[in-house]
């Protein structure tokens, strides 16, 4: 699978995207914040709040308790500010 790091998160990452094979337990959009959290400890916080970001799987905007099925990618966008 896919993912795709947009806006602040891909800098605080390192790097915009990455190719996983993810673990049979990882079934939802949730389960999937909750790897990355592991992952990830420089974003594990934001991750640690699935609710907090923004998902799309291919194209379409899910909630945390998506099923990821089959999807090929996952883009994941961060809360953002405005002034």
């Amino acid at each position: 699978m896919k993912l795709n790091f947009h806006s602040w998160l891909k800098s605080t990452i390192g790097h915009d995207s990455e190719e996983l094979n993810l673990p049979n337990e990882v079934k939802t959009v949730g389960d999937l914040a909750t790897h990355l959290a592991a992952r990830h400890e420089s974003a594990a916080s934001i991750f640690e709040i699935p609710e907090a970001l923004r998902y799309v799987i291919d194209r379409r905007y899910v909630t945390p308790d998506h099923e990821l099925g089959d999807a090929v990618s996952v883009d994941i966008y961060p809360p953002v500010t405005g002034g």
